[in-house]
């Protein structure tokens, strides 16, 4: 239809309809009460005007059907429209490749969470992979792309201790674990397993895993009981295995006797919280990484077992609660190559954790962090200044350390500077004397000072502390004036910048109070440094 002809009953209008001085008299009238003047006029009047009425009535059915139409017409209209843009869309030209991809970047982190808050749904969500077949039913292509990538369908997380409360039956759920194995083939399997019981559901499922134990590359394991009959008895060779993660709270019964991992030749990162004898079969001699996050208090031995074990481990990364810790030496001595050591540290005494560094001679060791394991809970451990020398001294960490973090020990800027002294090589200083994500008062006095900072200022003339200096990181109180910090900064970029003609400087300043503000002029200074590529600055309040 034409848009001319569209709107052609627009103009219909009453004859009858009474200009503003008839109604002004019609309402002089009634309010006079007095009788109309000429009763047959008006009478003639509402012949017509019902008439009228009515074809008005007639013109608006008309016109509401028309813009009835009208509506219609342009809903589908810009339906087509949508569509037609839609399959101009880029994504509708992209390789399947890459739209697996996209698939895979869009789910959340935390969708195979196992960590016990788990419903039956979301068991049932996970087993059956949903979020990927939510994918499969946009279009015939995202079906194919989502059902025939194998990537999408290669991570399999299983909480056993939620089948019990599934509305499926258990066979249900076996197949959608074999279908899932199925559609990933021959693509690297990460697998997450928590089981209170290994019984029905946890067994089977493992049975089910052991036939792809050739793509096993990240293994997560919950579980407070012994293992099942299939891993005892199976000793499959894990080619791709990286990654393992085993979790059994004290009280759990031993994996000891377990040699499943034990012929995993790319098996190169362990991360645990299980007493290490209850530990399965490992080789040892090729962890690269090991994270121990479980520790126990009475037997200061028992935490450092593994790292007598993993003397060749690259990276280590340790709970240490010595809270409870006992009153005498621990008489041992581990040596070990480790190169980085992370240590979440707490403990109220000054001899234990003297005991601590007395317990270790770390030839090897080029980084070194003692952090507070849950700012709020507990208070800052002491330092051993002198334990902590004697260790640098037989550690010979004038010739190795160059990487060292000490965040929330109590520690005064002078015995810090004491034990700088010995450590000529660093290039990386992280330093806090406070807790950016809690409210944990600050020690007093505060650890960075003037005289801390004045003391790293770089001098040419004359001998200084860690001349190597490339990285510092601090979070502060502020017990310490900006002209310090300013000609800390400056002196270390000239350096490297004029004498060994090397890269930027790097400082980063972190604080919690948020009034802090660093002055304007300090921070145009800074600019112009980072401009002319001799300065990467990085500042901020934190909380």
């Amino acid at each position: 239809m034409n848009s001319d002809t569209a709107l052609v009953s627009v103009g219909f209008s009453s004859s009858s309809l009474p200009n503003s001085i008839e109604i002004e008299n019609f309402r002089n009238l009634i309010r006079s009460g007095a009788p109309p003047p000429d009763p047959e006029a008006l009478r003639a009047t509402i012949l017509v005007t019902a008439a009228e009425l009515e074809q008005y009535d007639l013109r608006i059915t008309e016109m509401q059907k028309e813009l009835d139409r009208l509506i219609s017409e342009r809903k589908t209209l810009s339906s087509h429209l949508d569509k037609c843009r839609s399959v101009l869309s880029t994504l509708y030209t992209l390789p399947d490749e890459l739209l697996a991809e996209i698939f895979d970047q869009c789910f959340p982190e935390d969708l195979y969470d196992i960590s016990g808050i788990s419903t039956a749904q979301d068991e049932l969500d996970r087993v059956s992979h949903r979020h990927v077949l939510k994918l499969a039913h946009v279009c015939s292509r995202w079906y194919r792309v989502a059902t025939n990538t194998p990537k999408l369908w290669s991570t399999i997380a299983v909480d056993a201790d939620c089948w019990p409360k599934c509305r499926v039956p258990k066979s249900t759920l076996f197949a959608l674990i074999e279908s899932s194995l199925e559609r990933g083939r021959n693509h690297p399997l990460t697998l997450k397993i928590r089981a209170s019981r290994f019984y029905n559901g946890a067994e089977r499922s493992l049975e089910l895993f052991l036939k792809h134990a050739h793509r096993w590359f990240d293994v997560e394991i919950l579980s407070v009981n012994p293992p099942p009959q299939c891993l005892l008895a199976e000793t499959p060779r894990l080619d791709r295995l990286k990654r393992l993660y085993f979790d059994s709270p004290p009280g759990g019964h031993s994996w000891k006797d377990t040699h499943i991992f034990q012929d995993a030749p790319h098996l190169t990162e362990l991360e645990f919280h299980a007493p290490p004898s209850a530990l399965p079969k490992l080789p040892w001699s090729q962890i690269q990484t090991c994270t121990q996050l479980w520790s126990s208090s009475d037997d200061p031995h028992l935490n450092l077992e593994v790292l007598r074990h993993a003397s060749r481990t690259s990276t280590y990364r340790f709970v240490l609660d010595l809270r409870n810790g006992p009153n005498e030496p621990w008489n041992s001595d581990i040596s070990s190559e480790v190169q980085s050591l992370h240590i979440w540290f707490s403990t109220v005494e000054l001899r234990t954790t003297g005991f601590f560094f007395d317990s270790l001679t770390l030839p090897c060791l080029q980084g070194l962090s003692l952090c507070l394991p849950r700012p709020g809970y507990m208070p800052f451990p002491p330092w051993a200044e002198n334990n902590f020398l004697a260790l640098a001294e037989r550690s010979q960490f004038c010739d190795t350390l160059s990487n060292l973090t000490i965040h929330a020990m109590l520690v005064t800027d002078t015995e810090l500077l004491r034990c700088l002294g010995v450590l000529p090589r660093l290039t990386y200083l992280d330093i806090a004397d406070c807790i950016l994500d809690d409210d944990t008062p600050a020690p007093h006095p505060p650890l960075i000072t003037d005289k801390l900072l004045l003391a790293l200022v770089y001098v040419s003339d004359g001998p200084m502390l860690i001349p190597r200096l490339q990285y510092l990181r601090l979070v502060t109180t502020f017990g310490f004036s900006e002209s310090s910090y300013r000609n800390l900064v400056v002196s270390r970029v000239k350096k490297i910048h004029d004498i060994d003609g090397d890269g930027p400087f790097e400082a980063n300043l972190f604080w919690r109070a948020a009034h802090h503000k660093i002055s304007l002029a300090l921070r145009t200074e800074f600019a112009v440094l980072q401009y002319r590529t001799m300065l990467v600055f990085v500042s901020g309040w934190l909380n």
